[in-house]
């Protein structure tokens, strides 16, 4: 998920003091198929749906089925998994910020599954491979609704160590993704609203931006 001057793409973290919390990712990849996918849905261009973006989401896809694993209700999940920035507290009162399935990670699935989906369809190939994504998606942990009303953070509502955090990266699903929209999805449209008033206004200029 990270990139400097030397090209590196091994994990971050400050010569080995590196926290999980901002360190280490494994969306990036897949958040950044999304441009691809969006350069076509506005441009139409089937060439550079197949002979350039395809073949990377579907890569990124295969890269996503082997690191989902699956829980014990039979969700698939990310483990291990993290919210970019933000930590919470667990059962005896301590930072982590280390767990499985964030919406973040489910959302972004959820984002390229559905893109390939509809890629392949559009380029009328791959139909095993589609359908067995489409099987796949029906299979990802849902959208939650912690007990606060709002669009629920991570695999459980744990307490937030930071109720303002900057940062509201489980609202991909609402933006940029299309997973929570207020006609489709009702329900999680008003507890990502719920996060947005809790969250408050504040934060750096490219969290901000986000929220509007």
């Amino acid at each position: 998920h990270n990139s400097e001057i030397w090209g590196t793409s091994n994990a971050v973290g400050d010569v080995g003091n590196g926290d999980p919390v901002w360190a280490n990712w494994f969306m990036g990849g897949n958040w950044l198929c999304q441009h691809l996918w969006e350069h076509y849905a506005y441009t139409g261009d089937k060439v550079f749906l197949a002979k350039k973006a395809y073949p990377i989401m579907k890569e990124a896809a295969v890269f996503s089925l082997n690191w989902l694993i699956e829980d014990k209700e039979g969700h698939l999940v990310t483990a291990p998994s993290t919210s970019p920035e933000n930590t919470f507290k667990d059962v005896n009162g301590r930072h982590q910020s280390v767990s499985i399935a964030t919406t973040m990670d489910m959302s972004i699935i959820w984002d390229l599954f559905t893109n390939v989906i509809e890629a392949s369809q559009a380029l009328g190939i791959d139909s095993d491979f589609r359908n067995m994504l489409i099987e796949k998606k029906s299979k990802l942990l849902p959208l939650q609704i912690g007990k606060k009303g709002q669009l629920q953070e991570w695999y459980k509502d744990f307490e937030e160590t930071d109720p303002l955090h900057r940062h509201v990266s489980h609202l991909f699903g609402l933006y940029p993704g299309r997973q929570i929209s207020s006609t489709q999805t009702p329900e999680f449209f008003n507890a990502a609203k719920k996060t947005l008033e809790s969250r408050g206004d504040g934060g750096t200029g490219w969290s901000r931006g986000w929220k509007i």
